[in-house]
């Protein structure tokens, strides 16, 4: 999740910082880098960036699914492979809870005074719709900040609830402004576990078993990359429903092109604003149910779009003229630099297809 550190990181602009994996290849001659194959110039790119971090934990992924039904094309360099289980965090979790309340029929004008009533403590719950929790725009604080980071430390979604939004005033008026919250999230994975009477990993797991097999919540068991910390630096519950989903990277990749093909993409796509009235069509940074936007990634044109911060590991997953793309790291290299590395590698593989 972007969010699982720093919470305000998704409307973050990719900078003009340079990797090293980018110096070496700016350093060839004008025809050398052309003259690599897609797969030489992503394992090179790869292979320096794991070079550059001189750790024995460093791990690089990236993948391109050119379509549903087409085999994904991944590379790992380093402390990860192809096949590993990856803490997907938010850019895969979101999107999935977003198609699910959508799918699901749970109306997004609901008020959550339904499930969460003032009665009971939950802070002006009559104003808050479910747009509201998908667009991060409830005014709910972020409970990250509040739970322990220690291995040992179980949190459970409702006691993230308890912590960040019981009993506690808003950051502002819902609809009014944005603060990225995992609370939100946490939410709505109660609001669907009560609405459908099943756990959201079961309903996960029935829509997704087919397509993506890997795809399923943390239970500390994964076949996780070697050049994961171990321990974990916090307990594998605190992601909760909004960045707990792990995964292979194929997996991740087959189940949001699988949501990309589905009505409810269209909706999730209509790019609002924090009250859920429609953005204007040049607006840079862009906000959608449970995902994100870009007007033009890597010189590629809009794209969908949405990186993530677990702490120790980060990751990406967009899509891009009807592909989607995703890289993710076994080790903390700042999004900052992963979106630099991420967006080169985009350009190169739009740029030359399938070569």
């Amino acid at each position: 999740m972007v969010s699982h550190v720093k919470a305000n990181s998704v409307f973050r602009t990719v900078s003009r910082y340079t990797t090293v994996a980018a110096l070496v290849l700016a350093m060839m001659p004008p025809n050398a880098a052309s003259a690599l194959t897609t797969a030489e110039y992503v394992r090179a790119v790869l292979r320096d960036e794991v070079a550059a971090a001189s750790d024995s934990s460093a791990g690089v992924l990236f993948g391109v699914l050119d379509s549903l039904g087409a085999e994904p094309r991944i590379w790992a360099e380093g402390a990860v492979s192809v096949d590993d289980e990856l803490r997907l965090g938010c850019p895969t979790a979101k999107p999935i809870l977003a198609y699910l309340i959508l799918n699901r029929r749970i109306p997004l004008q609901a008020r959550i005074t339904r499930w969460f009533p003032e009665r009971e403590g939950y802070t002006r719950a009559h104003d808050i719709q479910v747009r509201y929790l998908l667009l991060n725009s409830s005014g709910i604080r972020d409970y990250v900040p509040m739970i322990p980071m220690h291995p040992d430390s179980a949190v459970t979604p409702e006691r993230t609830i308890e912590l960040a939004y019981r009993h506690r005033t808003l950051l502002f008026d819902p609809g009014q402004g944005f603060e990225y919250s995992n609370t939100n999230a946490n939410l709505l994975g109660c609001i669907l576990r009560v609405e459908m009477g099943e756990s959201v990993d079961a309903l996960v797991r029935a829509r997704f078993a087919a397509i993506a097999p890997s795809l399923r919540y943390d239970d500390g068991h994964g076949r996780y990359p070697r050049g994961y910390p171990g321990p974990w630096p916090y307990h594998w519950s605190c992601p909760g429903y909004g960045g707990g989903l792990i995964g292979t990277a194929a997996d991740a990749m087959r189940a949001f092109a699988w949501i990309a093909s589905q009505p409810e993409f269209v909706q999730m796509t209509r790019w609002s604003k924090p009250n859920g009235s429609p953005e204007r069509a040049e607006t840079d940074h862009r906000l959608g149910l449970g995902l994100f936007g870009r007007r033009d990634l890597a010189g590629c044109g809009p794209a969908t779009f949405y990186d993530g911060d677990l702490g120790p590991c980060q990751m990406i997953l967009a899509c891009v003229r009807g592909r989607v793309f995703y890289v993710a790291t076994t080790h903390p290299v700042g999004l900052e630099r992963l979106n630099a590395v991420f967006s080169r590698l985009v350009a190169r593989c739009v740029a030359t297809g399938n070569d």
